[in-house]
């Protein structure tokens, strides 16, 4: 899955790129306002980021 603006996105698999997205989703519908909206989906990209920077996920990718 490819994204300009999360360009991380492609590479999850689609399960995780969907769970993400999910979440940016429900994010947007809970938040109320522009401001808490984006307040929340910057949360959520340091959180997914920093995910797929951990040591665990970086074993999982290796081959």
């Amino acid at each position: 899955m490819e994204s300009i603006v999360f360009p991380w996105l492609g590479d999850l698999p689609d399960e995780q790129a969907y769970e993400f997205l999910g979440e940016v989703i429900e994010a947007a519908n809970a938040a109320g306002t522009h401001t808490a909206f984006l307040q929340t989906l910057d949360a959520l990209v340091v959180e997914w980021r920093d995910v797929q920077r951990s040591p665990d996920s970086l074993a999982r990718s290796s081959p």
